[in-house]
């Protein structure tokens, strides 16, 4: 076992050390990210998803606790879909896996469960907390995810808020405590070769409402403190990948919300931030319930995003890689 996780570790460093070398246009010339309902690789289900790849479509593909059962089938699965992959270009297999509330490699599949950001902030150590999330990270390492969409960085704001403060995604009110705790987040999946992905920009930890659900917005609570985190973890180096959310602030743009306003991305850049951006899912209602497809994909594409996500948790589209590209006129 120990001599298997230690390929899986080089490999995956790898990958790692791939993905900080590569252009950044040449990741980004895939444009999509999904997710699909699988969880058998041999599922027919799955057969447009492989040739999506094969045909370097897909920037990568992210998986959910529906496509998770056991240790040796998303080995498996996860495997089997990075065969399909024939270029140089790394594929992205990323999941959701901050601990708490949001993990989708439990115990009950053969993982380990890990507290919330905001529980483990409040009962142990930065150090403490680093070691872990190595286990978290060893674990996704051992299965082949290349990529966790975590940690949360989002200030709390407001501790009611419905999907951050309000179920312990949040490490806390404070920059330096939030800081602290990414940071040992990120060390510990780099030792395993693990990309992160900063979230959720430009801070939804102020929302009164859940954009998953609908329109969310920030205006009159958000803070500017709330850019703080991604300041300094872009400074210090810690910043992998950026998440944008879809919460509206009419201080920073009166239009459009984050994934589609190039005013709330323009911060990254002024912040020295050169790497990937990637928009939050854009099947979620505060998006999906105000605007159109093709405005979606070009206003986000347009704000900066170089990767746009599409869970296919709410709905079920297979062909989003061709009717992006459609509608960017780059099929």
């Amino acid at each position: 076992m120990k001599k298997t996780l230690l390929i899986f570790i080089l490999i995956f460093s790898s990958v790692y050390a791939a993905f900080a070398a590569m252009p950044l246009d040449r990741i980004a010339d895939r444009l999509v990210m999904v997710g699909f309902r699988a969880s058998a690789y041999d599922d027919a289900d799955l057969d447009i998803l492989k040739s999506q790849i094969e045909k370097g479509l897909v920037a990568g593909v992210v998986l959910y606790g529906y496509n998770i059962d056991s240790r040796e089938q998303t080995r498996k699965l996860i495997a089997g879909l990075n065969s399909h992959n024939h270029t140089d270009i790394p594929l992205l297999i990323a999941v959701d896996e901050e601990g708490g509330r949001v993990q989708r490699l439990t115990s009950a599949k053969g993982f380990h469960d890990e507290p919330s950001p905001q529980y483990l902030a409040e009962h142990y150590t930065p150090e403490q907390a680093e070691k872990i999330y190595e286990q978290m990270a060893k674990d996704l390492a051992d299965v082949g995810f290349n990529m966790n969409f975590a940690p949360v960085v989002d200030l709390n704001v407001n501790p009611q808020s419905p999907v951050i403060g309000a179920i312990g995604r949040s490490y806390g009110a404070d920059t330096e405590t939030v800081v602290k705790y990414a940071e040992a987040f990120i060390r510990a999946h780099r030792k395993y070769g693990v990309l992160t992905c900063l979230k959720h920009f430009s801070g939804h930890g102020s929302a009164m409402t859940d954009s998953h659900m609908g329109f969310t917005d920030v205006t009159d609570t958000w803070n500017e403190k709330e850019l703080e985190p991604y300041k300094i973890l872009i400074k210090e180096g810690y910043a992998d990948m950026i998440m944008t959310a879809h919460v509206f602030n009419a201080n920073i743009d009166p239009k459009y919300p984050a994934t589609l306003s190039a005013k709330h991305i323009k911060l990254l850049k002024d912040m020295g931030y050169k790497g990937i951006v990637i928009s939050d899912d854009l099947q979620m209602g505060a998006i999906n319930d105000n605007f159109g497809f093709d405005e979606t994909v070009k206003k986000s594409f347009e704000a900066g995003n170089n990767i746009l996500l599409f869970s296919n948790y709410f709905f079920y589209e297979k062909r989003y890689p061709e009717k992006v590209r459609k509608v960017l006129g780059s099929e």
